[in-house]
Formats: structure tokens, C-alpha cells, sequence
């Protein structure tokens, strides 16, 4: 074969091969979709819903994970930066959101979210005894500046809904020619939230029950406050230390004084504590979701976040034996 047609050959293939690797390793560049990074699971799926077929959306923490007590990676602050949308909730949940967008502050295409922006807060209880919460004993205006608030805002779903708009925003900010699909979705979802808000309002104002006993971190005060609810919680935000014994005797005296049917937990295994009340009581165990402690088969088998909080209903009617 002459050398002109082997020289010849050797290009062609040379450009077959090529054109093969372009056509099965996509450009970095040929996916226009928004890519979002949200922190925890409500963010998670709020901007799954909001964003729909224009963004694709990814957890920073794996599922299971405690917000509280995250320990950022160097991996972590690299995928951020190469994000169009971090969405964090707020620094009082994830104290550590700081670092991160400090570290991408050189991308300036990066935006960060802070989706619990005008959220209403409520400051945390002082002392990691058990508790009794209603409306006015839980924000002082007076010490809004010095206060620590409650990071768990989406379990108003007032706030869930003001969460939905602040991300909406920024979607439309990022991508405005997309802006009508993201005000639609939006809309729909808030009237999601809006009609489950009407069903606890409805379901949870015939209980003989007023009260949740909670074996476990403070976590539902927004949920008692927004529907009238006394709240005892074992642990203060963070369950960093065990109830000393006369705090679980006052939580024992509780159950049995109130003639609390059922202790409620919110871990995706039951505690030691919740078992060891129960034990102690007769009480049942239900258990309730904080939205954000969700695990991988959970997600997995298409948890969403209005399930979980259907779900949280229903323990709530059962535990407060609501008609």
C-alpha cells in the first residue's frame, strides 16, 4: 500500500476516534440547566420542586447527617465553587455556610441563598430541661439582637413558604429567562403548603391531648407554636449531654401526671432515652420528622417533604388522640 494512502488511513481513523470521544463525554458546557447545591433535605427538595426540569440539585450532606455538628471537607468548599445557586438555610443552622462562601468568594458566579431570610424566628429555649412553649412565651423583641434563634424554621409553614420564594428569586435572578416556570412551580408548591397547613390547623383542634413530649434536641417549637401546642423537649438544640436523673424523673412525673399516651422521637433509630421513658411509663413511641435528618432509603424510595410532614400528622392525631 503506498505510504500516501497509509498516512491518509491513520487520519481518518485518528478523526474517528476523536469524534467518538466527543459524542460520549458531553461538554461540561451542554448542560444550560442551573446546578444548585442546597445543604439540607427541605432546601433540597424546595428547589427540586421550584426549579423542575431547568436546574439539576444536589445535597452538600449526605443523608443522616446532623446540620449541627457538620464537619466541612475540602471537597465540600471545591463542589460549591463550581455551583451556579448555594442554598444554605441560615447561620444559625449551618454555622459553618460562612467558610464555604468565604472560600468561593473568587467565584463570582457563584451565588449564595440564605433561603430563611424574613423567616419569622423563635429564640431557643435557655435550659435543656423539659419545657412548656406556647406563642407568648417565645420571642422577645426586645433581645433580637442578642438572642439565639431556633434554626428548624421550615416546620412553620409560614416559613417553608417564605424559604420557597427566597429560592425562587434566586433561581429567576440567575436565570431570568426562565423566570415564568419558576413563579409557577413556586406558586403550586405554596398552595401545597398552604392546603397541608389548613389540614393540621383542622386535625389538630379536637385532640384531648395539648401537649408533646419529645425524647429528644428541641426542634418542634415551631410546629407547637404555629398550632397552639405545649412542647416538652429532653435536650436543648443540641444533644450533646445525657438528662442528669432528675431531669428524666421530672420527665417520668410529667407522663404520668398528664397521662401522656405516647413519647414522641425523631431519629431515624430509636433512642435509648425515648425507649427507657417508655419502659418506665407504659407509654408508646411515635415517631416524628424534623424534616432535615432524613435517611438514604428514605430518599431513595421518594420521601418528599410534604410526606414527611403528612406522616408527622398522622403521629401527631395518634399521639395527642385527636378525633
Amino acid at each position: 500500500m503506498p505510504a500516501r494512502n497509509i498516512l491518509v488511513g491513520l487520519f481518518l481513523a485518528l478523526c474517528l476516534i476523536a469524534s467518538c470521544t466527543r459524542s460520549s463525554e458531553p461538554s461540561a458546557t451542554s448542560d444550560k440547566r442551573l446546578k444548585v447545591i442546597a445543604t439540607i433535605y427541605p432546601l433540597y427538595d424546595f428547589a427540586r420542586i421550584v426549579g423542575g426540569d431547568k436546574v439539576t440539585v444536589s445535597m452538600l450532606m449526605p443523608p443522616g447527617s446532623d446540620a449541627h455538628h457538620y464537619e466541612l471537607k475540602p471537597a465540600d468548599i471545591v463542589r460549591v465553587s463550581k455551583t451556579d445557586i448555594f442554598l444554605f438555610t441560615s447561620f444559625e443552622m449551618e454555622q459553618w455556610a460562612y467558610k464555604i462562601i468565604q472560600a468561593a468568594a473568587e467565584n463570582t458566579n457563584m451565588l449564595a441563598v440564605e433561603t430563611g431570610q424574613g423567616a419569622h424566628l423563635l429564640t431557643i429555649a435557655k435550659s435543656p430541661d423539659h419545657h412548656d412553649v406556647h406563642s407568648e412565651d417565645l420571642q422577645n423583641e426586645a433581645d433580637a439582637h442578642a438572642a439565639k434563634y431556633d434554626p428548624h424554621i421550615w416546620l412553620d409553614l409560614d416559613n417553608a413558604r417564605k424559604m420557597v420564594d427566597n429560592i425562587a428569586k434566586a433561581f429567576i435572578n440567575k436565570d431570568p429567562k426562565n423566570s415564568e416556570s419558576y413563579k409557577t412551580n413556586a406558586q403550586r408548591y405554596k398552595q401545597s403548603l398552604t392546603a397541608l397547613d389548613q389540614k393540621y390547623r383542622t386535625a389538630l383542634s379536637v385532640c384531648q391531648s395539648r401537649t408533646i413530649l419529645h425524647a429528644g434536641h428541641w426542634a418542634f417549637a415551631y410546629l407547637a407554636q404555629k398550632y397552639n401546642i405545649g412542647y416538652i423537649s429532653a435536650y436543648n438544640v443540641s444533644a450533646d449531654s445525657e438528662p442528669s436523673p432528675q431531669q428524666m424523673m421530672a420527665l417520668v412525673e410529667r407522663i404520668r401526671s398528664q397521662k401522656l399516651t405516647h413519647i414522641f422521637y425523631e431519629d431515624l433509630t430509636v433512642p435509648r432515652m425515648a425507649q427507657t421513658l417508655s419502659a418506665e411509663t407504659g407509654a408508646g413511641l411515635l415517631k416524628l420528622s424534623n424534616g432535615h435528618d432524613i435517611g438514604k432509603k428514605e430518599m431513595q424510595s421518594g420521601a418528599s417533604f410534604l410526606t414527611l410532614m403528612e406522616n408527622n400528622l398522622t403521629s401527631l392525631k395518634q399521639g395527642m388522640q385527636c378525633r
